[in-house]
């Protein structure tokens, strides 16, 4: 997703442009996934206050412009309780400028509701530039409310717009955010410096920790990210921010908060690529139970089945021990597929 100007005449580079991701990407398949981190931010810092949702970092996919987007998206989404596909994503938008349905600023709308996400975005269109303290606190409020975010953003040395004539193209990856942690109490609405976002780079198995304050980039023929030191480093633009918030899923029904994490966790078999889906084992996490209280764990296997009761699986049906419990569901699903859960108190007609 890498413009190169060569005689004049754009050249438009499978996502993620930056070699160094691309040569990440190509080690991990090719076997080599032994990757140490040796920057700072792999570190985690000590903060008094956090927020950190319950995900699981990972490789993407290269095809086709790069799946950088799908991947963000699909584990942004696992914190809420659901598996998707990368190629499931893309299968549920429209083209948006790049390599068919790759997903770009674009079309990932269009993806969130044909998913049945609630996802917000930050009002990058229509908010006064430059944006990057109204973006930065956009950050920290969703973190703080327990959403992860899908950012879209700058690395280090790129040329933009992200493809020929894209609007508002100011970014060349696409990574999600999973944490916040800060010094000053989480009710506190403004950012600080020295606040700490927790994201991933698609590329490595690591979490990484940047301050608010080492976020900002700067764009003029390139771009340029002070402090670039690991591979997928990622900067904002300072005149427009380019976030979604996963805020759930859309689905009237109430629901305790659920998030799920995979057995398989680190890379998802590339059936663009011909490789054969595997079967991935769910383990569900459940919070903010009342103790004594009965609950039903649902599942769905389809988007378009997703959140219909009478096509749902009853996974687990329990009274709550704790305010939080932890499931493991018995039977797999496709690596290829769309798989949602839910927990809600229990019905009698759901029990029968």
């Amino acid at each position: 997703m890498r413009i190169l100007f060569l005689l004049l005449a754009p050249a438009v580079l499978a996502l993620p442009g930056d070699q160094e991701i691309r040569d990440r990407l190509q080690s991990f398949q090719e076997g080599n996934s032994n990757f140490p981190c040796t920057a700072k931010e792999c570190q985690k810092p000590k903060r008094q206050f956090e927020r950190i949702s319950n995900t699981q970092a990972g490789i993407q996919w290269m095809d086709a412009g790069g799946y950088c987007g799908s991947w963000s998206i699909q584990r942004a989404v696992m914190a809420k309780g659901a598996w998707i596909s990368q190629q499931q994503v893309r299968n549920h938008t429209v083209p948006g400028g790049g390599h068919d349905e790759e997903i770009l600023a674009t079309n990932i709308d269009v993806a969130f509701r044909n998913l049945k996400i609630a996802a917000e975005g930050f009002d990058y269109k229509n908010l006064p530039v430059p944006q990057v303290d109204s973006y930065r606190k956009w950050i920290k409020k969703q973190l703080v409310n327990g959403h992860t975010l899908v950012w879209m953003i700058m690395l280090d040395g790129m040329h933009y717009p992200v493809y020929h004539d894209l609007p508002y193209g100011l970014y060349s990856h696409v990574e999600p955010v999973v944490g916040i942690m800060s010094d000053h109490p989480l009710t506190d609405e403004n950012f600080y410096d020295d606040d700490v976002v927790l994201h991933y780079t698609d590329a490595d198995t690591h979490t990484y920790y940047r301050t608010m304050a080492s976020l900002p980039g700067t764009y003029r023929l390139l771009s340029h990210c002070p402090g670039h030191d690991y591979v997928g480093y990622p900067c904002i633009n300072q005149q427009r921010g380019f976030g979604w918030a996963i805020q759930g899923f859309l689905d009237d029904k109430a629901s305790l908060p659920l998030s799920l994490s995979i057995d398989q966790w680190q890379s998802e078999p590339d059936v663009r690529r011909g490789e054969k889906p595997t079967q991935l084992m769910g383990t569900l996490t459940v919070s903010k139970l009342q103790i004594g209280q009965k609950y039903v764990i649902l599942r769905w296997d389809s988007v378009a089945d997703a959140f219909d009761e009478a096509k749902s699986k009853v996974v687990q049906i329990f009274t709550a021990k704790k305010e939080t419990e932890v499931y493991k569901d018995s039977k797999s699903f496709s690596s290829d597929g769309a798989t949602y859960y839910r927990c809600q108190e229990d019905a009698e007609q759901l029990v029968v």
